[in-house]
């Protein structure tokens, strides 16, 4: 069985390509991220001269494989450099365990090695994590999912015990009301659903980057092609305190998750000094949901983070679900303990191409 690589023609075999994705994505049979006009925007329409960077394998004129990473642009120690974010990273189902995952990752960073000083990943299936560190991928920290519940309804339901959701709700409004920071009449809020209606969003973003050793570049062209994917809509609250000064931003949006109306979190910024913001944060978050019919919030960040950002003092809790960063650290050109130490960090959906 030979197994060919090469970097992938989207001219060429884009058909092939959809149809794998359908393959090793099962669950997102009826989504618009199957559609061809996601994979564009993923992969062709990024801000900047490259776009990404594609792989594929092949056995015969079957595509087997397929390996994928866009240039995100990072503050690493000061040092401006564009970033291998790993993604769609896929074998066929009737290829599975013949080494062509591991095979394909090793050629596909080989050849990244030539574009960026270190790739990045963040897988939560457990299956692939053997074929990562096999060629030279680290963990360098985990990113658990936290959750906040408004109601239990949906999740109660669809675990076919709704007789408990009566006490259940009982519950959950006492657990929020006991884990709840209060909201400083000092800030205001604003609630918008176009990220280029944000004026200050550039100056806040330039301004807490430099709070953050390794901090992804949010400029406003990232921000408009992140939160432009097909058929999604988010919101952006932004805070702002008496001075008119924007002190914080969340960007988030409505995503059903276990049969449960969630929002999740793609981004949550807070300058420094500015902590007690949290709890306006909360407040409005809670009651935009409310409004919404949204029954949890969830977010995806590090322990270190989460308690920075005083997750559970206001209600959320480490679910059992766990996203993996992994690094594989390509040329040296910065240390391990810049890119492994937690600290230096503050990781969000945002830096990943989830939500």
């Amino acid at each position: 069985m030979e197994i060919k690589f090469a970097p992938f023609n989207k001219t060429e075999n884009i058909d092939q390509q959809r149809a794998l994705f359908i393959d090793c994505f099962p669950e997102t049979n009826g989504e618009v991220i199957q559609a061809k006009e996601h994979y564009d925007w993923k992969f062709h329409s990024f801000p900047g001269n490259i776009k990404s960077w594609e792989y594929a394998s092949y056995i015969a004129d079957d595509m087997v494989g397929y390996y994928a990473a866009i240039p995100y642009h990072y503050k690493i120690a000061e040092k401006e450099v564009s970033v291998g974010m790993v993604c769609d990273v896929m074998t066929s189902s009737k290829y599975r365990g013949k080494g062509i995952f591991t095979k394909m990752g090793a050629y596909s960073t080989t050849e990244l090695t030539a574009q960026v000083p270190f790739t990045m990943g963040y897988p939560i299936r457990k299956e692939v994590i053997p074929g990562h560190i096999k060629i030279g991928w680290k963990i360098p920290f985990s990113l658990p999912l936290y959750m906040k519940f408004i109601r239990m309804n949906a999740l109660l339901k669809s675990k076919k015990i709704g007789i408990l959701i009566p006490l259940a709700n009982v519950i959950i409004c006492l657990y929020n009301i006991i884990f709840k920071e209060k909201s400083i009449k000092s800030y205001s809020f604003t609630l918008s659903s176009n990220i280029q209606e944000i004026a200050d969003y550039e100056t806040f973003t330039n301004e807490w980057s430099n709070s953050v050793q390794n901090s992804l570049i949010k400029d406003l062209p990232f921000a408009i092609w992140r939160y432009g994917a097909p058929e999604r809509s988010y919101k952006f609250l932004s805070i702002k305190d008496l001075n008119e000064k924007m002190v914080a931003f969340v960007s988030f949006r409505k995503i059903l998750k276990e049969g449960v109306p969630s929002y999740g979190i793609l981004d949550y910024m807070v300058l420094p000094g500015f902590e007690n913001c949290h709890g306006i944060i909360n407040n409005v978050l809670v009651k935009s949901a409310k409004n919404e019919k949204v029954e949890a919030i969830m977010t995806m960040m590090s322990k270190k983070s989460a308690l920075k950002y005083k997750l559970h003092k206001n209600g959320y809790f480490k679910s059992p679900f766990l996203f993996q960063l992994i690094i594989k650290n390509l040329t040296k050109e910065f240390s391990d303990e810049e890119l492994f130490n937690e600290d230096n960090w503050h990781l969000m959906w945002v830096d990943s191409d989830d939500l």
